[in-house]
C-alpha cells in the first residue's frame, strides 16, 4: 500500500515538473488567460456641469466604478464622445457611434 502511494506521488511530482517547464518564460508572472471574452458596449453618455455618467451595457457609472459581470473591468474616464476601461493594467477605449450622439439645447423661455 505504501508502495503504491509513493509511486502516486512521485507520478503527481513529475507531472508538476513537466508543467511547470512547459510555461512560456516571457510569460508575465502575473499572467491569467481569460477563458471567456466580454462584450462591452457604450450606450450613452451624460455630461452635467459636475458629474459624467457613461452607460455600458445597460448599466449606469461613473469613473472609478467596476461594470457587472464582467470579471473585473472598471470605467476609468469619461469623455465627450468616448470612455477608457481598464482591467488589471490594460485599458481600452470605447467610442460613441456618431450617428447616435444626439445634442440637446435648453429649453427657450
Amino acid at each position: 500500500m505504501s508502495r503504491l502511494l509513493c509511486i502516486a506521488c512521485l507520478i503527481g511530482w513529475s507531472a508538476l515538473v513537466w508543467a511547470d517547464s512547459q510555461r512560456d518564460p516571457t510569460r508575465p508572472l502575473d499572467y491569467r488567460a481569460s477563458r471567456e471574452s466580454v462584450s462591452l458596449t457604450l450606450n450613452a453618455i451624460m455630461a452635467g456641469d459636475s458629474r459624467r455618467l457613461a452607460i455600458i451595457n445597460g448599466q449606469s457609472l461613473t469613473a472609478g466604478e467596476m461594470i457587472a459581470n464582467t470579471g473585473g473591468v472598471r470605467l476609468l474616464q469619461v469623455e465627450s464622445h468616448s470612455v477608457i476601461v481598464g482591467q488589471s493594467g490594460r485599458q481600452w477605449r470605447l467610442n460613441l457611434n456618431d450617428e447616435s450622439v444626439r445634442r440637446t439645447r435648453p429649453a427657450e423661455q
